[in-house]
């Protein structure tokens, strides 16, 4: 092997290292802290179910990971950089000819290769995790027992009805922005052991303050004619806000779901601006984190053993935090629809990687 393929393995093998050791790290610290956290939660809620709380961890984390990977890229990056600048291997591999830029590319091809397994491979286990999650989360912490999903069929929300021992599935073919009026809707309602009770057939349906208001109904019973009701009211405890908060939130989807998703959600009504942010934003995810790296190898560049090594990385995750506070702003911009979904996703690590490159070229050429 050529002298020259020599140090970009072994800062390859270092980066890895690194990055492995950050990720079991910070997955321990964040698993600590949610085990707490969803302890107290469970115990506020007149339970005290340490096993519900450990499972409620377990499903929360891998989105937590997710949700800060690009931190752990950066830690582990910065981290690379004062190894070798530690032991003087940085300053005598420049003095070797080996610029900067010998280091960066295969280590940009690690953090490349692994976003690119994490969008297509890990993130549909990922958003499995967290619809199970949310759900156990809702029903058995916050006492909310709908669940809302949206296929080819219409809007499919289901509905339980404590009192009479009862549910009822709810679908429709359309929704308004509001979440306030269904069109087209369909009502079957159930005893807890799965009988169907009766099925309601309306044209419209309105979301009152603690009732649906259904319009031009016609109701069908076992055994029974069918009646036509011009208006009828049927109790229950939803509200619009809660529908939008629960309609499949983008991060419980599939990777390779979310273009179907966005489809069908839009020509139910729903706008589905989220879902188009967060698909661009796992398309963008691997050239995130090399970002992360690219703005962390400027600080790396004049590591000496020094006293100012350790203000170069302070810079350095500030930096970070920076770019990290910015693309949360800037995704919360494109998920509201102030901002196009694809600059909302991809400005964030197509302004790092410039100017991380400008820096480096500034530096080392200077």
């Amino acid at each position: 092997m050529k002298f020259n393929n020599l140090l970009p393995i072994y800062f390859s093998k270092s980066l890895l290292k690194n990055l492995l050791f950050c990720l079991f790290a910070v997955s321990c610290f964040i698993f600590l802290i949610d085990l707490i956290e969803l302890s107290r939660r469970i115990t506020k809620s007149n339970n005290s179910d340490f096993l519900l709380a450990l499972e409620l961890t377990i499903l929360k984390l891998p989105g937590m990971i997710i949700e800060i990977l690009p931190f752990i890229v950066l830690f582990a990056s910065l981290s690379t950089f004062f190894y070798f600048a530690k032991r003087s291997e940085l300053i005598v591999a420049r003095a070797s000819g080996f610029s900067i830029w010998h280091l960066l590319f295969p280590g940009i091809s690690i953090i490349l290769l692994i976003g690119f397994f994490i969008t297509v491979i890990i993130q549909p286990f990922v958003a499995t995790s967290t619809y199970k999650y949310k759900e156990l989360e809702a029903k058995s912490i916050r006492g909310q027992a709908s669940l809302i999903t949206i296929t080819e069929n219409g809007l499919w929300l289901k509905e339980s009805d404590t009192k009479s021992n009862s549910y009822r599935i709810i679908n429709s073919l359309g929704l308004a922005k509001d979440a306030k009026n269904l069109e087209n809707v369909i009502i079957f309602n159930h005893l807890d052991s799965g009988q169907l009770i009766s099925r309601y057939d309306a044209d419209n349906a309105l979301l009152r303050l603690g009732y649906w208001e259904l319009k031009d109904i016609w109701v069908y019973k076992n055994n029974e004619k069918p009646k036509f009701f011009k208006k009828l009211e049927i109790e229950t405890d939803l509200t619009p806000s809660q529908i939008q908060e629960n309609f499949a939130p983008p991060e419980t989807i599939s990777f390779w779901n979310l273009p179907d998703f966005i489809r069908i959600a839009e020509n139910a009504g729903f706008a589905a601006t989220k879902h188009k942010t967060e698909f661009q934003s796992l398309l963008a995810l691997p050239f995130f984190l090399s970002s992360m790296l690219i703005i962390a190898a400027p600080f790396s560049v004049r590591f000496i053993r020094s006293e100012s090594v350790n203000n170069l990385i302070l810079s350095g995750i500030i930096s970070g935090l920076i770019l990290y506070t910015f693309s949360n702003v800037i995704f919360a911009f494109g998920a509201s629809g102030n901002i196009a979904p694809f600059l909302s996703a991809w400005s964030p690590p197509l302004l790092a990687i410039l100017l991380g490159i400008s820096a480096i070229i500034y530096i080392e050429e200077g």
